[in-house]
């Protein structure tokens, strides 16, 4: 196989946390055959792992991560205003999950991309869907911005499906990417 890139990407939250590690392989022209959960159809963005965890158990993997890693992609926390009066008095333990991972990436020196939740969620998993990865129909969202569509087909608490969507949003358009030349980023 030809050098590869690993990336993380990780779905913070208070009790729960998405973690999704990928391989990027620019110049794959067949499939990869190892151990994975999912691939792209050229097999140039392969989904090695997906799993809902603790953050305390997050902080540990990431740990073991860092030595290999090229580069961790994290949802951004923001506090939406139609949410504030739900957050009052509250310690914002996700952003605080934020927080540590961006100090374990730091301490690590291994670069890391903030995204937010919108419109990258849909469309990590709409360029994932393109790309050959296998994904189930379901309602995706909340509240106002509830919403169907495609997404991976993972069993289990949804923050691991998250990851996966920041993780394939990154791969495929993001001009650091491996996976994009100058000519093919998305304007």
């Amino acid at each position: 196989m030809t050098a590869s890139y690993l990336v993380a990407a990780v779905d913070p939250g208070e009790a729960w946390c998405g973690l999704s590690e990928w391989l990027l392989v620019p110049s794959a022209t067949a499939r990869y055959s190892a151990d994975h959960v999912d691939q792209s159809r050229k097999g140039k963005l392969v989904l090695l792992r997906a799993v809902t965890v603790e953050p305390s158990v997050l902080y540990r993997e990431l740990e073991t991560l860092m030595p290999s890693l090229h580069h961790l992609v994290l949802e951004r926390y923001s506090l939406y205003p139609w949410l504030a009066r739900e957050q009052g008095y509250s310690e914002l333990e996700t952003a605080q999950c934020v927080g540590v991972v961006k100090y374990i990436c730091t301490r690590a020196d291994v670069d890391f991309t903030l995204q937010d939740a919108k419109k990258n969620l849909k469309e990590g998993r709409a360029n994932a869907l393109k790309a050959g990865f296998q994904m189930k129909d379901r309602v995706l969202g909340s509240g106002r911005f509830k919403y169907r569509g495609p997404d991976f087909d993972l069993p289990g608490k949804p923050h691991r499906r998250d990851a996966c969507a920041h993780g394939a949003m990154w791969a495929t358009t993001n001009p650091r990417s491996p996976l994009l030349t100058r000519r093919q980023v998305p304007q």
